[in-house]
């Protein structure tokens, strides 16, 4: 893309000649560097008016998340070009929209919903354009050949994208009407829906033996630009998780264009202790950036529906941890706080009348009401919470007798209560944020 200069010719033919490019120098240009600027809240504002009009294309948080990145960079793409007079009809999709589209295809979400996606971007944009110039400019020649001017780039740089998400959907549509994945995407589907109880069919169909044990995870990452967020890199993952755990075979299913749900399968029970770490050579299982949330395992075509919910409700517990804190979340670790946080105001509620003064939002009340949880979960063994916590058991004694000074009372009273309430204290800041934010 040229730069406009002085003395340059700009890219975009409407702006050749003297007063289409002063008007364009003088209010485009300084409205689209506010626009590029603003691209995250102009996305974030957009993507909150389509859930309202559009809320099947948002399943869950990852969903809402991917629309988000990728309405950025579509927004800050458009600014860019506006604010150097680039060409619309030369531009190229972003990345992170390539990938929603391709998969879209393997969720099944019809075409015409992100065509709506696009038809209202347009209307937001455009009022958020035609507001700014009516503010910055007198009405008159100036303005009208300026709101021109935004208003056709606006509508060539979205006919451009649409048409482009368009051709992309349809090549990957081809593919997938092409390949296997179409028949055992169907097949997962019905299996988790109970559609079908045919065991022998079901397991042709996704060529997948369902009478074994198993064990669901669902793998994905928070990042567009690393290799190993592919479908098809995530969909390796779960095959390495597979091997580290001696599986016989493995499946996965695509949940959206950062994430994957797979399972794996033995004829014996794979127990408790999984590893998702170190693979048998001690090498490292899981990609840089890739999480995963694993299930239970489970036996026949029961246990792979229970296993895979496990593991989803694994995963949104992950999403109300610390990120730095969620590499693998194992449903038995997390159990409570899933039932718990299935009505998050409720929750949050328990837990701050339970905890008081010790679910104050700092680090110093935190690390004693971390403290306390793992003393009660120790059988109040001092010696084991210290070293799980790698502390000195009068360090233990020490916090366990300030965190029920902020409690206000005795940690024998409501045991069953405290515990579950401290167990959730880590997921209080984002159980916050989604029931302020409905996701």
């Amino acid at each position: 893309m040229k730069r406009a200069i002085e003395g340059a010719e700009l890219e975009w033919p409407p702006l050749h000649g003297a007063t289409p490019e002063r008007v364009w120098r003088d209010v485009l240009q300084p409205i689209a560097g506010i626009l590029r600027q603003s691209s995250a809240a102009v996305a974030a504002d957009l993507v909150t008016l389509v859930r309202g009009e559009v809320p099947e294309l948002f399943v869950d948080a990852q969903t809402v998340d991917e629309a988000m990145s990728s309405t950025e960079e579509s927004v800050r793409l458009f600014a860019q070009l506006l604010e150097v007079g680039g060409n619309p009809a030369q531009s190229d999709l972003p990345p992170s929209t390539l990938a929603i589209m391709r998969s879209a295809v393997w969720r099944q979400i019809p075409l015409s919903w992100h065509s709506r996606f696009y038809r209202l971007a347009q209307q937001h944009v455009w009022r958020w354009l035609h507001s700014h110039i009516v503010d910055q400019t007198p009405d008159g020649s100036d303005r009208a050949l300026a709101v021109d001017l935004a208003t056709t780039m606006l509508l060539q740089f979205v006919d451009r994208a649409m048409t482009l998400a368009d051709e992309a959907y349809e090549i990957e549509r081809e593919k997938w009407l092409q390949g296997a994945a179409a028949s055992r995407g169907a097949a997962i589907d019905d299996v988790l829906a109970d559609r079908d109880q045919d065991v022998t069919s079901l397991s042709t169909r996704l060529r997948y033996d369902l009478t074994r044990h198993h064990v669901g995870v669902i793998v994905w990452s928070d990042n567009w630009s690393h290799a190993s967020t592919s479908l098809p890199a995530l969909s390796e993952a779960v095959a390495e998780i597979a091997r580290a755990n001696g599986a016989e075979s493995s499946i996965t299913h695509p949940l959206g264009s950062l994430a994957v749900a797979g399972w794996f399968s033995s004829r014996r029970d794979f127990g408790p202790d999984l590893e998702f770490s170190l693979d048998k050579k001690g090498s490292p299982v899981l990609p840089e950036g890739v999480k995963v949330a694993a299930g239970v395992s489970g036996h026949g075509i029961d246990g792979f529906r229970l296993t895979h919910t496990q593991a989803g409700h694994a995963r949104s517990v992950a999403a109300l941890l610390p990120p730095e804190d969620v590499d693998v979340t194992r449903y038995q670790d997390v159990a409570v706080i899933a039932l718990c946080a299935a009505d998050p105001e409720h929750a949050t509620r328990f837990v701050r009348q339970e905890l008081g003064s010790l679910a104050a939002d700092d680090e110093a009340t935190f690390r004693l009401a971390k403290t306390l949880q793992i003393y009660l979960r120790e059988n109040r063994s001092r010696a084991r919470a210290a070293a799980v916590l790698s502390v000195h058991p009068n360090t233990v004694n020490y916090r366990v007798r300030q965190a029920e000074e902020l409690l206000g009372r005795s940690i024998d009273e409501n045991s069953l209560e405290l515990g579950v309430a401290l167990t959730m204290l880590p997921a209080l800041k984002r159980l916050d944020a989604t029931r302020s934010s409905g996701v």
